[in-house]
């Protein structure tokens, strides 16, 4: 037998029966040969598609690019295991898809859920709350009803990572965005990506940036800034410094000695520096020291007050003046590119402020609010990465910024809204404005800025202004012109200052008064982020997930009618693909015979 007749016995048949034998045996080779290379072909290639509105289910370029750089395993072990309530429950199952889709970039991550309620004794289960304890992380108390009954649980929403042998523990949970449980667990569910990213990053790459707060000259202290300080630490070494006029404050130098005295290598000893809302004048020497560690690249975030006013003096009198906060910083920032304007902003977009207006019958004083023009309530630029997809910056008394013409460049990242009035020095405030109305033709200005970007290379603001010895002097090594580096200024001190009630810190953004978020926190965490070269994870932060809970009065009125649609419809579907298959076949094969 030839091959020719070979081929012919095997595809050609010599009836319907065999015709039809053939052709189910043809569709399960086809079939079995897709299977096999869709699977080959997932082997080494992924690829995801998410419909999502929000892409809840795509991470980020800089959390892909850098999952792709783990080598060894890290393994995560999560303590949101067993039962609980049900908000909870959305951020476990959150989390351990959010760990899935890690895995599916590198499969050197490893997980458990772990259930901090399940041990084998009492012994155990206590050993493992003291070193949560120990180490800082307090459990959370979850209710949870069975049966009419309320049961109450401690549970631990947090990950424990080790990696090279190390393990550190990092929380689950962010309040950014409010107190009560649902917004706090909808926030974190939003900064998962963020919070895991920042956690595994930390980890691998133990070496972090430093970053510090300038002391001494009347700044801001700790508690004051205390929840911004904390939020930094995630991921910066955090330190203040205080310069004292030594000119290693903020620089190291390491002298050559067989040489000469001129210092061989100079290094900043921070990547950035915060000056927040200095009120005592800077000596000339401090000035100098922070003018050479711009010269050396170092970045500073200025947070300063132009004009001194604060509701603090409006309780003690009825009104009181906004007088000129000269620091000594306004003429380097000059020479830098920006002036910042003695005078104070108003505008119709802004905060409301509680004025005592009356007593109730039981003696209790009764509050009114008042939208308080100088508290503007700036919205956020969305072309700027910094101010991008973040909630309105909240602002006391602040000022206007002007640039200057230079070789630097200056981005405006925060403006004030289109109905603004600028109040010139000296400026009487006074609680009497609450109750009066504001004529709308004096705010007639729009887009002015209070926080500007300057990026390039500075010219220092003591060029031509040393003696000669001074200046040529090898051990002082005075720099005349930076490296590329950059700034941010702020016209308001108070931006960054989180509140307090009956000695209880709040977060800083939050607004004891109307319990309104504010996005002050994020827009200073970004400056710094982006000052410290870390821009790419600044979109992360940013992300939203939409929480779709379940209405349960309309799920108890339509249950019927959608479990008839879930049961019905694919009973329906499979009996219509049934007979139409039926139609077909004996169209096709009753043609044929006949």
């Amino acid at each position: 037998m030839n091959i020719k007749h070979l081929f012919e016995s095997i595809f050609k048949p010599k009836s319907v029966k065999a015709d039809i034998k053939r052709s189910h045996i043809l569709q399960l080779l086809v079939g079995l040969v897709a299977i096999i290379f869709v699977n080959v072909v997932g082997y080494y290639f992924f690829a995801r598609l998410d419909l999502t509105q929000e892409k809840r289910y795509s991470l980020s370029k800089p959390t892909k690019q850098f999952l792709g750089s783990l080598k060894d395993v890290v393994f995560i072990r999560c303590y949101l295991g067993g039962e609980m309530s049900s908000n909870y429950k959305v951020l476990r199952n959150e989390t351990r898809e959010m760990i899935n889709q890690f895995r599916s970039y590198n499969s050197n991550i490893e997980y458990e859920f772990f259930d901090p309620n399940d041990f084998n004794t009492k012994e155990e289960q206590t050993d493992f709350y003291k070193r949560m304890l120990d180490r800082g992380f307090r459990p959370l108390m979850d209710r949870t009803t069975k049966s009419n009954t309320e049961v109450k649980q401690y549970i631990f929403p947090y990950v424990e990572i080790t990696y090279h042998g190390r393990s550190e523990i990092f929380s689950l949970i962010s309040s950014r965005n409010g107190f009560d449980e649902q917004s706090i667990i909808s926030n974190s569910t939003s900064n998962l990506e963020y919070n895991l990213f920042t956690a595994l990053r930390n980890m691998t790459n133990p070496i972090r940036k430093k970053v510090a707060f300038l002391m001494g000259h009347g700044e801001w202290q700790i508690p004051y800034i205390w929840d911004y300080a904390q939020s930094l630490g995630e991921f910066y070494r955090v330190d203040t410094v205080v310069i004292d006029e030594k000119i290693n404050a903020l620089t190291d130098r390491r002298y050559d000695t067989t040489a000469s005295s001129a210092p061989k290598k100079m290094t900043n000893k921070f990547d950035c520096l915060i000056v927040a809302k200095p009120t005592k004048m800077f000596s000339y020497k401090d000035m100098y020291i922070m003018d050479q560690f711009v010269m050396h690249g170092g970045k500073i975030l200025w947070l300063l007050d132009p004009l001194t006013a604060s509701m603090d003096s409006l309780q003690a009198h009825a009104e009181t003046y906004a007088i000129t906060n000269f620091t000594g910083v306004e003429d380097p920032l000059f020479r830098y590119g920006v002036r910042l304007q003695p005078d104070l902003i108003m505008d119709k977009q802004c905060c409301k402020v509680p004025i005592k207006t009356g007593e109730y019958s039981n003696g209790q004083p009764q509050f009114t609010y008042f939208p308080w023009a100088f508290f503007p309530e700036i919205s956020p630029n969305s072309e700027s990465i910094i101010t991008d997809k973040i909630n309105p910056v909240k602002m006391e008394f602040a000022s206007t910024i002007d640039t200057i013409e230079n070789k630097v460049k200056k981005t405006p990242i925060l403006f004030t809204s289109d109905y603004t009035r600028i109040m010139n020095t000296p400026v009487v405030v006074s609680l009497q404005m609450l109750k009066q109305k504001q004529d709308d033709r004096l705010f007639n200005k729009s887009h002015l800025p209070v926080a500007v970007l300057l990026e390039g290379n500075f010219e220092s603001a003591f060029a031509n202004r040393l003696a000669p010895e001074m200046e040529n002097n090898e051990e002082i090594a005075f720099k005349n012109n930076s490296d590329s580096t950059a700034m941010i200024v702020v016209s308001d001190g108070d931006v960054v200052r989180n509140d307090f009630v009956k000695g209880e810190m709040l977060p800083l953004g939050f607004d004891k008064y109307t319990k309104q978020m504010y996005g002050n926190k994020e827009f200073l965490i970004n400056c710094v982020n982006y000052l410290c070269g870390d821009k790419d994870i600044i979109p992360l932060r940013s992300r939203e997930f939409i929480m779709r809970r379940l209405e349960f009065a309309k799920m108890e009125r339509e249950k019927t009618f959608w479990q008839i649609i879930n049961v019905g419809i694919p009973i329906l579907i499979i009996i219509v693909f049934g007979i139409g298959m039926s139609i077909w076949r004996r169209r096709r094969y009753v043609h044929r015979h006949g």
